[in-house]
């Protein structure tokens, strides 16, 4: 919409790049304001077992808790940037036929693989219906018994 009234591609996905960002941060803000409250990390509880205070144990905790949190944080505006780079064109453009909205490439070998499992189990289950045919057909007798 904001395309339409002339707005440049980086003021058009302003609000889609703050809403994916959002979502993309939620979980670790979360494990951010609860550190140490709720439960003892295991890295600060495997220090404080190891002899170092508690207060360099909880350092050790934050400091690593931090830079876990801005990798995730660079690494979801990268992509994000990099997403919205791709869908909206240098003209800004929309362009609807770069978006791939198919399954990943893993899930789609994963139902072919399952799907020539299937199709293997019922040729196998075809064959021995078969076999069981012929088995039953020849042991029956050809000639009435009161004949």
């Amino acid at each position: 919409m904001y395309l339409a009234f002339g707005a440049s591609r980086f003021e058009a996905c302003k609000p889609i790049a703050k809403d994916a960002l959002r979502f993309a941060l939620t979980p670790n803000i979360n494990q951010m304001s609860v550190l140490g409250i709720i439960a003892i990390p295991g890295m600060m509880t495997g220090a404080i077992l190891g002899g170092s205070s508690v207060e360099q144990a909880a350092r050790l905790q934050m400091v690593i808790m931090f830079m876990i949190s801005s990798s995730t944080a660079l690494a979801s505006t990268v992509t994000t940037v990099l997403a919205l780079g791709v869908v909206v064109d240098m003209d800004h453009r929309v362009r609807s036929d770069r978006i791939d909205n198919r399954q990943h490439a893993i899930w789609r070998g994963r139902d072919w693989l399952v799907e020539r499992m299937i199709l293997q189990v019922k040729n196998a289950g075809g064959k021995v219906r078969d076999v069981l045919r012929k088995l039953t057909t020849s042991e029956i007798e050809r000639e009435p018994l009161l004949g």
